[in-house]
């Protein structure tokens, strides 16, 4: 009799089917976790199921009893002692003595006899995902539970890789926001700043118009007068107010050449 017509096996692949479009609904870690703790326990047996992730600096570890699951995400790798065996050998792996490993208390709180563990490393390129598992005589895993394990650690790992690049969008997105409001904040202030330095270009032209124009003027009109008129009274009358306006045009212009100078070296700036 094939596996496929076998009624254990129908019914775990439909056990299957259900995790598999329950974890591909998901859109958060923390669905996953009540994915894993929902569903697993149908597909085989454990007392322990353990995923652990890595992608471009992300790490995810997944821990699954039966009744809970917790996902934890960090920047630092986490791997526990025999997890690190696995990435070493790239083989899997079964121990039946667990004495010599260490491991956790949800590992060793198990109250059953002769528990064995079971590790595997699953590399996809730039990824990778180490899955183990802890079980024993009241929670047997066997090796015909093995397809249905792959099945469970390909299906987490697609799931994980589509999370993991929603965070990293998000991050990018989050960089982009800043960057954004860091150059509002730029323009602001350079607008100021050019409005600042409009308004001192604008006080400075007001003062060359009234300050040095006046003086000026007075100047040029004295001297129309003597170009009309050289009769030397009008000459003795003139010339005295000529000075007294050239002086208010040195005055003037030393004004604004002080004021310019400073404002324009601040312009500068």
């Amino acid at each position: 009799m094939s596996s496929e017509s076998n009624p254990i096996y129908r019914i775990t692949y439909e056990a299957f089917s259900k995790f598999s479009n329950s974890l591909n609904r998901c859109r958060a870690f923390d669905e996953i976790e009540e994915c894993f703790t929902v569903n697993l326990k149908y597909l085989f047996n454990y007392h322990v199921f353990r995923a652990s992730y890595f992608r471009n600096a992300t790490y995810v570890h997944l821990d699954s009893t039966l009744g809970n699951t917790c996902i934890h995400v960090a920047g630092k790798p986490g791997y526990l002692e025999y997890e690190k065996l696995l990435l070493q050998s790239n083989v899997p792996k079964k121990w039946d003595d667990l004495g010599q490993l260490e491991l956790p208390l949800s590992f060793t709180n198990i109250a059953d006899e002769q528990t064995e563990l079971w590790g595997w490393n699953f590399v996809d390129e730039d990824r990778r995902i180490v899955v183990s598992l802890l079980s024993g005589n009241r929670k047997k895993f066997s090796l015909r539970d093995i397809n249905f394990l792959k099945l469970v650690a390909d299906n987490l790992e697609t799931k994980l890789l589509e999370l993991c690049l929603i965070k990293e969008l998000d991050e990018k997105n989050n960089i982009i926001s800043r960057i954004i409001e860091d150059q509002k904040e730029v323009i602001k202030n350079r607008t100021l700043e050019i409005e600042n330095k409009n308004k001192t270009l604008l006080e400075i032209s007001v003062l060359n118009a009234h300050n040095v124009r006046e003086p000026l003027s007075r100047i040029i009109g004295l001297v129309n007068l003597l170009d009309d008129d050289e009769e030397e009274e009008l000459v003795k009358q003139v010339i005295p107010l000529i000075r007294i306006s050239s002086n208010d045009l040195d005055v003037a212009l030393k004004n604004v050449i002080n004021y310019t100078t400073k404002d324009l070296s601040d312009l500068k700036a």
